[in-house]
């Protein structure tokens, strides 16, 4: 089963590779997935969780800010 960590781990090397490659439209949908994970972690009630997601999404919108039009 796929892990939380894994997850994370996965969408940091992704918002990682977007940058590099100055794929805005991913990292606009990966934001998006992030923020919908938060608020299935808030809603079950895992406080962690969700504020990992939440830097998540905010690392994405960063990176999507700086990426610039």
């Amino acid at each position: 089963m796929l892990s939380i960590d894994q997850i994370i781990t996965h969408m940091e090397r992704e918002i990682a590779q977007d940058r590099l490659e100055g794929r805005r439209e991913e990292l606009r949908q990966l934001q998006y997935a992030a923020g919908i994970l938060m608020r299935a972690a808030e809603g079950a009630g895992d406080k962690d969780s969700a504020r990992r997601f939440r830097l998540v999404a905010s690392q994405a919108a960063n990176v999507h800010e700086e990426l610039g039009d």
